[in-house]
């Protein structure tokens, strides 16, 4: 009796398993930088597989197309960009998929300011429910918590007064959102002429700035010389979030609070 039922149970499992569903194929997008991605993987979960092109590390500006790119590209349902990727044109000319949707995210600014993370992140959710209306009550789901979750990141978020810094222009409205004063905001350590160093020097040190803010994406170079030169510190943030965005953002202010300390 026993032997009976155990071929039965074994049976029921073989034809449960047979009829089991299989898991949803994945959508795959290529985006192109990790500003996008990282937004992508927080509304998309498990339902979407994202390719970034640009190294989190990288200044997209300087970037250059590889036939890995134009791969990931090829095998993609969606492209999604900022629009000001100089690069597209040649990115585009190269792919060959006739089904690949393009799509721009147009929200200008620093997007590491909370504001305007919120803003793409509700661009990008209406993007990815356009193109997945199967899956797009999930999505709405994944984006109110993920927006949820940047409003506590930035609620406890300290803000500075009484600070002046010399800032890289790409981060100058991000140091300018955590109420730090920017003294003057400088370009890209290839454009700056001795002169213009030296007037950057001549400002901090008029000014009393406590920090030289550098970008990560842009190089140290510039930053470095004009802090050693006034006697301050010098911190380098990100532009583009490393991992996740509220992770990236609090290790940014982190930065600041252990160079003012």
């Amino acid at each position: 009796m026993k032997q009976l039922v155990l071929k039965i149970l074994v049976v029921c499992l073989f034809f449960s398993a047979g009829c089991a569903k299989a898991p949803p194929e994945r959508v795959r997008i290529v985006v192109t930088t990790s500003l996008i991605g990282s937004i992508v993987k927080e509304v998309g979960k498990d339902r979407i597989d994202v390719v970034a092109i640009v190294p989190s590390g990288m200044c997209p500006g300087h970037f250059d197309v590889k036939p890995g790119d134009i791969a990931a590209a090829s095998d993609a349902k969606l492209l999604l960009s900022h629009g000001w990727e100089g690069w597209m044109s040649k990115l585009l000319s190269a792919v060959e998929n006739e089904r690949l949707l393009t799509k721009t995210v147009n929200v200008k600014g620093n997007w590491m300011i909370p504001d305007l993370q919120i803003q793409a992140t509700r661009k990008i959710t209406g993007i990815l429910c356009a193109l997945d209306e199967d899956n797009c009550k999930g999505y709405r789901e994944n984006s109110s918590k993920y927006i949820t979750s940047i409003k506590f990141a930035e609620s406890r978020i300290k803000r500075f007064k009484n600070v002046k810094a010399l800032v890289s222009k790409m981060q100058a409205p991000f140091i300018k959102w955590l109420g730090i004063k920017v003294a003057a905001a400088y370009g890209r350590p290839e454009d700056l002429t001795p002169s213009e160093m030296i007037k950057l020097i001549n400002i901090g040190k008029n000014e009393k700035v406590e920090l030289v803010v550098d970008n990560l994406q842009s190089g140290p170079v510039a930053g470095k010389q004009i802090a050693q030169e006034i006697g301050v510190k010098q911190v380098m943030l990100t532009n583009f979030p490393q991992g996740s965005y509220i992770l990236s953002l609090n290790q940014n202010v982190e930065k600041i609070i252990k160079a003012l300390r």
